[in-house]
């Protein structure tokens, strides 16, 4: 698959023509060089890139890309739950898509990676906006810091490959920034939705009578222990897993909502747990395949257990539980490797960083069950060599393009936070060793590439036996 990205001379005459170098030197970047580029036409011009010519090596292409810069006024410390009032500007990009001194909140987010070095936040404008190319506006807008992921790439090459298939109903917005505290610079980010009920997100309508009341779901074991949102948590236990209920909240959500999510979920385990193929009545299939194609393929830590989004969508013969979005794949993509016990005293699953053996369908209790019924295994291996050899290709080129344009921003990250070559928790110790980015990066796109061949020959292979 390497040789296939590989073109350079067809390559270099391109990038000659569609991007204007800046200075390629150890020069520290400053505010100027981010104003001079723009990367939101390179975000457009990717598809016609990638199936115009196959992605140059690394020595054959030239960093020119700089991300835009989002500068946020406010009193630190920043707080995981309480808001704090900011004022936010957006610099380095298109008139279009810049602003300056938009009020709005500020406050931490996140689980494990909010007890790392470089945080992650969530801000909140007081009137809905949109964010750089996206095309729904929105008051809620997360950020997430990537930190434990030195290539930086695991949860950004996921959300693109889920806006290539159809299968789900939505996939992440995400872009990448430049972050600033009050003047000092955070490093790159990944700006990105906040999973909800929004338009261009999950769109959804409530109503008083849970048969018709659509909803959005999050499998989590953390809920009970752990809360990211200042509106409370409301959650089911279903088969010894923990559901939060996202929407509808506050007084929407009834009691009698909350009995139907839990009878809900559990007709559905109980049919995916006797492997009984009614259950595909309730369950979209295109949007079950898809999403555990994503998880397998990425070896997803989380899948086992968290950050597992579904929405039960429709009305009448046409009501389904649709998987998705994909979400938090940080550590994912060989990037871990521990053993242990959780809060209930339960060992984990242990977690190696080989890119070879099923990983979602044994730590996934659903889709332990489901591989094992020839009606997803064959719909799952049709779905794979229909994708492998144009959206897989395209992830990996979008990937090694977005690595080799934008290093000079990339590797600026790792000026602020020097870990590379540093222990980061899970870090395997493979992931230790390597002290480049671009190393990096070729360790995420090796490990993706010996994972799809070898998840294709098992599906296969399974299939015809």
């Amino acid at each position: 698959m390497k040789n296939r990205l590989i073109n350079i001379s067809i390559a270099i005459l391109l990038t000659s023509i569609l991007f204007t170098a800046t200075a390629c030197n150890d020069m520290p970047l400053n505010e100027a060089d981010l104003i001079e580029s723009n990367p939101i036409e390179t975000h457009d011009n990717i598809e016609m890139l990638v199936d115009t010519f196959q992605m140059a090596q690394d020595e054959a292409e030239m960093p020119t890309g700089m991300f835009p810069a989002i500068h946020i006024e406010f009193e630190l410390p920043l707080d995981r739950y309480v808001w704090g009032d900011a004022i936010v500007t957006m610099s380095g990009t298109a008139d279009e898509f810049a602003f300056d001194g938009i009020d709005g909140r500020i406050r931490g987010r996140g689980n494990s990676s909010w007890r790392l070095e470089k945080q992650p936040f969530r801000i909140r404008f007081d009137e809905p906006r949109t964010m750089l190319d996206s095309d729904h506006a929105a008051r809620d807008w997360t950020f997430i810091a990537n930190h434990s992921d030195k290539s930086l790439m695991r949860n950004y090459s996921a959300y693109y490959l889920a806006t290539l298939l159809d299968g789900m109903y939505f996939a992440p917005f995400a872009r990448f920034v430049d972050v600033y505290f009050n003047g000092e610079y955070q490093g790159v980010y990944m700006l990105c939705i906040q999973v909800q009920v929004n338009e261009g997100r999950a769109e959804l309508t409530c109503d008083p009578d849970p048969t018709i009341s659509e909803f959005l779901i999050e499998m989590d074991s953390r809920v009970p222990y752990d809360d990211d949102s200042e509106e409370g948590v409301t959650f089911v236990t279903v088969h010894y897993r923990h559901y939060d209920i996202l929407f509808p909240r506050g007084d929407e959500l009834t009691s009698a909502h909350v009995e139907y999510i839990r009878d809900y979920l559990t007709r559905i385990g109980e049919l995916i747990y006797a492997q009984d193929p009614t259950v595909f009545e309730y369950v979209h299939l295109p949007s079950l395949i898809d999403f555990y194609i994503v998880q397998e393929l990425y070896k997803n830590v989380d899948v086992a257990y968290s950050s597992i989004f579904m929405q039960i969508r429709g009305q009448d013969e046409e009501r389904r539980l649709e998987m998705g979005p994909v979400w938090d794949f940080d550590v994912s993509a060989g990037n871990a490797y521990f053993q242990g016990r959780n809060r209930e005293g339960r060992e984990y699953y242990p977690y190696y960083y080989s890119p070879h053996g099923l990983w979602a369908a044994w730590t996934n209790r659903w889709f332990r069950s489901l591989i094992l019924m020839p009606e997803f295994l064959d719909a799952t291996a049709d779905r794979w060599n229909e994708i492998r050899d144009e959206e897989i290709r395209r992830t990996l080129a979008q990937i090694r393009f977005m690595a080799t344009h934008y290093k000079l921003a990339f590797e600026r990250n790792f000026e602020r936070w020097p870990i590379l070559g540093e222990y980061v928790w899970p870090n395997p110790d493979r992931v230790v060793e390597i002290d480049t980015f671009m190393g990096q990066v070729d360790y995420l796109l090796e490990f993706l590439e010996i994972r799809a061949e070898a998840f294709g020959d098992y599906l296969n292979r399974e299939r015809s036996s």
